[in-house]
């Protein structure tokens, strides 16, 4: 598992997961339209200068560690807190129905418990 950084903020540092060699995050936002994809480019750029939203309409907490970063076209990108001021995306989506929604979740929970993991790996390694 590695990241990468998406964006480089005053606050926080936007990263994305890569998966078996793939950024789910990126994939997904390549093929939104041009609309959906300002809003959420937009709302990553404010996150990472401004920190997390306090509006709930743009940044919820869900359940456990997972968070979810929220555009006005319905547009879902899943996320957690990592090491420092760093938020990492896991993987994106279109508003689903709460039982797709608690899929999902479980899949960025995995991704976030394996995130961990590495990182006690690593710190474990340095020593």
């Amino acid at each position: 598992m590695t990241l990468t950084t998406l964006y480089s903020g005053q606050e926080y540092t936007i990263s994305a997961l890569i998966i078996n060699g793939h950024c789910l995050v990126q994939e997904f936002l390549s093929g939104l339209d041009k609309q959906s994809e300002l809003q959420i480019l937009s709302l990553l750029k404010r996150t990472g200068d401004n920190g997390p939203s306090i509006n709930e309409e743009k940044f919820k907490h869900l359940e456990g560690k997972i968070y979810e970063l929220k555009t006005r076209t319905g547009v879902r990108v899943l996320s957690f807190f990592g090491e420092g001021k760093s938020l990492i995306l896991t993987h994106g989506f279109f508003k689903p129905s709460k039982k797709k929604l608690q899929f999902e979740i479980g899949k960025a929970a995995e991704w976030e418990k394996t995130y961990q993991e590495h990182i006690k790996t690593q710190k474990k390694e340095k020593r």
